[in-house]
């Protein structure tokens, strides 16, 4: 059995830069069901997988303006998360072509400013780093 994956030791890159100050980032994968009943019937005769979405949001210390650019112009980036840190043979998290779509900026006054963007890609893939 494999041991558990400790978090300190990621990295999250975004187009092979890595995030700097990075406190957290989310994958999730998402599938919409499509699902239809018949009449008479209360379990579904149609149960399928549909469409699929690939999301990710990164939470982290601000730096500068980068990311909330990124957001305002629609750019497409990959962004690529190392559970485990950068090594041969560890595992590697890559979505493509993110549209960054969301970016919030978090001020409190006894804190780190931080900030949070979110995107939606078109792929997701695990692999294993070489």
């Amino acid at each position: 059995m494999s041991s558990p994956i400790v978090g300190k030791d990621a990295v999250i890159q975004i187009d092979g830069e890595d995030v700097g100050y990075a406190k957290g980032v989310r994958v999730s994968i998402g599938v919409d069901l499509i699902k239809d009943y018949a009449i008479g019937s209360d379990t579904p005769v149609v149960l399928e997988a549909g469409n699929k979405s690939f999301s990710v949001s990164i939470d982290k210390m601000y730096i500068d303006s980068t990311y909330a650019q990124d957001v305002l112009n629609g750019t497409k980036v990959s962004i690529v998360v190392r559970p485990a840190g950068t090594g041969s043979g560890l595992p590697e998290i890559t979505i493509s072509n993110v549209v960054l779509n969301s970016w919030e900026l978090s001020i409190e006054q006894d804190g780190v400013v931080m900030e949070s963007v979110e995107g939606e890609g078109d792929s997701i893939t695990f692999s294993t780093q070489a």
